[in-house]
């Protein structure tokens, strides 16, 4: 029994070792002051769940990690609304603001980002920013590939909407929604 918690933990560490930088910057990304609760979350979860672990772990690592942050948004958001209960104009938190040096520059994609739903947000970060293809998006989501690529294409669609009503000025960088493209 010894030998085989020694192998537990070596085949844990080594997949924290493989992976911790790619959760991190994932769930940083996402909200940077969950992302070590993010990160310590999924890892845990690893550790309870780690003869499901598949060979390629780290879209279902995502998939986890998602779920975290998920669920930690919903804690907020509910935390948010019992204390203010009873306010009429009372702000929920919004779920995915763009904190990234990057998008803070090009205002107008992060406008266009902010008034995506999350289910189209996710999709198209994790291909631009995670440069997962359509099956590890598909791994990370729970869903098929076919229903990634279906995503995939209304997301892009309703950004670059979102982004021709942003009206870019000239001088500035413009984004081509469809620069943002996976491998597939």
């Amino acid at each position: 029994m010894n030998d085989t918690r020694h192998q537990r933990e070596a085949r844990f560490n080594l997949l924290y070792a493989a992976h911790y930088s790619a959760l991190r910057a994932y769930a940083w990304r996402r909200r940077p002051d969950l992302a070590d609760d993010v990160v310590a979350e999924t890892f845990a979860i690893v550790w309870r769940d780690l003869e499901r672990v598949p060979e390629e772990p780290l879209p279902w690592l995502f998939g986890i990690a998602r779920n975290v942050r998920l669920n930690l948004l919903r804690d907020e958001r509910r935390q948010a609304e019992r204390d203010a209960r009873g306010a009429a104009d009372a702000a929920i938190h919004d779920s995915f603001p763009c904190f990234t040096t990057f998008i803070e520059e090009h205002s107008a994609l992060c406008g266009a980002l902010d008034q995506l739903p999350e289910r189209d947000r996710e999709v198209l970060v994790l291909t631009a920013w995670e440069h997962l293809d359509r099956d590890e998006i598909a791994a990370a989501l729970g869903c098929s590939r076919a229903t990634v690529g279906v995503r995939l294409f209304r997301a892009r669609r309703r950004l670059a909407a979102a982004l021709a009503e942003a009206e870019l000025h000239p001088t500035s960088p413009t984004i081509d929604a469809r620069s943002l493209t996976d491998e597939c």
